[in-house]
């Protein structure tokens, strides 16, 4: 395989970002970009208002234009696509060498674009990063979750060829969004129409061919308060776990890869902690749905203790309730195990 250091020195990003009723936040993610000193990148975002909420689109608008800077390419979608279609619609817009993905609600940390461009010539055929990264509520140094590299003292360089823990690191951080980077000319997959997996077809599909960078550090903060997973019901409309096993099955239906496609489908069908977010943030009905869903995919799961637990609390526990215990547990209990997380960014307001 071509190795990128063999062509190039130095790559060019675009940092995608779909918006939509995010005025509020935006301004905090642009600013943890344009401050970082890693500058040769566009900014590509894509408005996802409807029509009708003028003032949300002129606040936006108004954002943009107070940064003076023509790296920032702003799009306004002239009806509502939903999130899939807008971050498809926006990334065929990158002109550069690496699509680098971000949230409207999320914190790049300091050095995050540099450490990420560095990680691509850190080994042979890298065509794509990951990374470690954390959930917080509204103050960014209170994580209250998160998902760690597998090494904490180097990068790790992975490949779908390395087995179940690689797997497991790969498609345990790739969930959210922000801060995955992908080489552009290595994505021959499109992103998908499915909420949860929409970013992911096109990071699966490149590692059939090439390797990924795990990076070491925490280059990205997740905000929680007001994403779409908790406040917009409908996208758990179709099983998040039916769309995943959808996704494994479609990326990886050659029959050398009939090993890895099991091993991706046994990672997502045996994270039971799932239920628990369909329980509190998903409409009447999906819950049992979820649930044999998972049986469907792994019916040995009935002999796993874990498995029950949760099944009996999102089955037994009134919605109010679960919710209060499940954010409680993540600010009071949770939240102790991450003070060795440590995070700068490149600004302050």
């Amino acid at each position: 395989m071509e190795a990128i250091s063999s062509k190039k020195k130095s790559l060019s990003f675009s940092i995608v970002i779909p918006v939509y009723k995010g005025s509020h936040l935006l301004k905090h993610a642009l600013n943890s970009i344009v401050k970082q000193k890693f500058n040769n990148y566009e900014i590509i975002i894509g408005d996802d208002n409807p029509p009708e909420l003028k003032e949300e689109i002129g606040k936006t608008r108004k954002i943009i234009e107070s940064y003076h800077d023509n790296r920032i390419r702003y799009f306004k979608n002239k009806k509502n696509l939903g999130y899939p279609k807008n971050i498809k619609k926006i990334a065929l817009r990158a002109k550069n060498d690496v699509l680098f993905l971000m949230g409207q609600d999320d914190i790049l940390a300091k050095d995050a674009l540099q450490k990420t461009h560095d990680a691509f010539f850190s080994g042979k055929n890298i065509g794509a990063i990951t990374r470690p990264y954390f959930w917080y509520e509204t103050d960014i140094n209170k994580p209250v979750r998160a998902v760690y590299p597998p090494d904490k003292t180097k990068n790790t360089i992975l490949s779908l060829q390395d087995g179940n823990r690689a797997i497991t690191a790969i498609f345990g951080s790739v969930g959210q969004l922000s801060g995955l980077a992908y080489i552009r000319k290595y994505i021959d997959v499109p992103f998908n129409e499915d909420v949860f997996t929409t970013h992911i077809y096109p990071f699966a599909s490149i590692l059939k061919k090439h390797r990924c960078i795990f990076l070491k550090d925490f280059t990205v903060a997740i905000g929680i308060k007001e994403s779409q997973t908790r406040h917009v019901s409908w996208i758990y409309n179709k099983s998040p776990t039916e769309t995943w096993v959808r996704m494994f099955q479609t990326i990886y239906s050659d029959k050398k890869y009939n090993n890895i496609q099991k091993l991706c489908i046994k990672h997502i069908v045996t994270h039971y902690t799932g239920l628990v977010q369909i329980k509190n943030f998903a409409p009447k009905g999906a819950l049992m749905k979820e649930i044999l869903i998972l049986l469907k995919y792994r019916w040995i799961s009935i002999l796993h203790p874990k498995f029950w637990f949760y099944v009996i609390i999102t089955l037994f526990l009134p919605k109010k309730t679960l919710i209060f215990l499940t954010d409680n547990y993540k600010r009071h209990f949770l939240a102790k195990g991450l003070t060795d997380i440590k995070f700068e960014t490149a600004y302050n307001d």
